[in-house]
């Protein structure tokens, strides 16, 4: 079984025009023009069709949600899950760093001169 290739959208695009009936390609034609299988020619046209392309139409309207990746089915990855909230951390932890978070020392001389200025003396204390 060969490999898949993902198609983009533009590709899907020349596919969905040349299969309408304004152009009037066939599967085969297109399959030659493009280099591309005759059944993914065929599954993407569909896809289109079930999305709202109408393809017998007055006018030839391809949307982009005509075109769009299907959602992606199965688990989403592990690494990501952990990979998160270690970003939001350490975004964190840049913001404390630039707002000027105060080092130990620095909280320790105010805490002194904060105890020297509500020291009280002996004496005024018996008074």
């Amino acid at each position: 079984m060969a490999p898949r290739s993902h198609t983009d959208s533009f590709t899907r695009a020349i596919i969905v025009t040349l299969k309408s009936r304004f152009v009037g390609k066939s599967t085969s034609q297109i399959s030659e023009i493009l280099g591309i299988s005759p059944r993914t020619i065929d599954a993407i046209f569909s896809r289109a069709c079930l999305r709202g392309f109408e393809p017998n139409g007055p006018t030839l309207k391809v949307l982009p949600e005509h075109l769009e990746d299907a959602p992606r089915s199965g688990r989403p990855r592990k690494q990501e899950a952990i990979h998160e909230p270690t970003v939001d951390k350490s975004l964190r932890l840049r913001r404390l760093s630039y707002h000027g978070v105060e080092s130990p020392q620095g909280s320790r001389i105010q805490e002194d001169e904060a105890d020297e200025e509500a020291w009280v003396d002996e004496e005024d204390e018996t008074r």
